[in-house]
């Protein structure tokens, strides 16, 4: 009975600290938890292909090609005036001259749509890669 009441004795007598094992498992748990919930955020962006030396040049080299519609249908390009039999003739030439496949077409507000519709037709016909449309401000 002795050796029953040293044993007991010891086992009271050592100071071990509270028990940890719960602590850790509730730790990991945690853990785990937060990394499956959290939601990662993607910024959204636009991808931008920055051009080349050489393309930077040849871009910096481009002019608009601004086609003028005025009220009684008059075609202007480059300040010159287009009859509409040779308008996409004209438009190959600007295009060439200026080293831009884009057009912009700035109508009058009071030019009839007629107009327009050819100046569009002749683009597609001169293979015009872009056609932007511009409006002129009211003073």
């Amino acid at each position: 009975m002795a050796l029953v009441l040293s044993r007991k004795r010891e086992s009271l007598t050592r100071d071990e600290g509270p028990d940890l094992t719960p602590l850790i498992d509730c730790v990991f748990l945690l853990l785990i938890f937060f990394m499956v919930t959290t939601v990662f955020i993607h910024s959204k962006g636009l991808d931008v292909d920055l051009p080349a030396q050489s393309q930077a040049t040849e871009q910096q080299e481009k002019k608009d090609i601004n086609i003028l519609i005025d009220a009684q249908g008059r075609i202007q390009i480059g300040g010159e005036d287009v009859v509409p039999k040779a308008l996409v003739e004209r438009i190959k030439r600007a295009m060439k001259e200026a080293n831009n496949d884009n057009i912009i077409i700035q109508g009058h507000a009071d030019v009839a749509q007629e107009y327009v519709v050819l100046v569009v037709d002749a683009a597609k016909a001169a293979d015009v890669a872009g056609i932007a449309f511009a409006k002129e401000e009211a003073p």
